[in-house]
């Protein structure tokens, strides 16, 4: 028997299916290159499902930026967790790798760092709020650890957020993106280490 569907199942099913499309094409391609036209024929579906669900192709690359920026945190996240080591190991250096090895990716540097700040506006490019949250509370652990001072981290969590940006244009931008990695990776957890307290004599 075929497998039927409700009108708001096959909506979202034919909104997955865009992003799905839109992410490949904008990470192949580029914002530019990629028309709302590749978009629907790569789905067989019609411009109109692409305007009702994202407006136009503004938003539907807001829509895939957002997606993809949750997606990549929530694999640093993931990370972090599995990782072995003792708490500094795992929240500065085995977070610090895997957040830099995603931004290392194609399709992330071409959708986050590239087209992402030509595209949207700079506040939305810049802010986070799940990134800000993930770092206060990797500040906050670290401090209930003794191994940074406890003070109020919600202006530091931002200001590491900035460099971590940065370190992620760097590496999209860079001719050698491999040797520019070990380098924003080192001086990264340089930063993060500036941080620590010393341990007493």
């Amino acid at each position: 028997m075929a497998d039927t569907f409700t009108k708001a199942e096959q909506s979202d099913r034919t909104r997955t299916a865009l992003l799905n499309a839109a992410r490949r094409l904008f990470g192949e391609q580029g914002y530019v290159a990629t028309s709302t036209q590749d978009i629907v024929e790569s789905l067989g579906v019609t411009r109109g499902a692409l305007y009702y669900h994202f407006g136009n192709k503004a938003g539907l690359f807001r829509a895939v930026f957002e997606e993809l920026r949750a997606s990549r945190l929530q694999m640093v996240l993931e990370r972090t967790q599995m990782a072995e080591g003792d708490l500094w190991q795992r929240l500065v250096q085995a977070g610090s790798r895997a957040y830099l090895e995603g931004a290392s990716d194609r399709e992330t540097q071409r959708i986050l760092y590239i087209d992402g700040p030509a595209v949207l506006p700079m506040r939305v490019w810049r802010d986070n709020s799940a990134a800000h949250a993930a770092l206060q509370y990797a500040l906050e652990q670290l401090a209930t650890g003794g191994l940074i001072k406890r003070q109020p981290f919600g202006v530091l969590a931002r200001l590491l957020w900035g460099a971590i940006l940065e370190a992620g244009l760097l590496i999209a931008h860079a001719d050698d993106r491999e040797a520019t990695q070990q380098e924003v990776l080192r001086d990264l957890e340089q930063l993060f280490a500036g941080l620590r307290l010393k341990p007493d004599a």
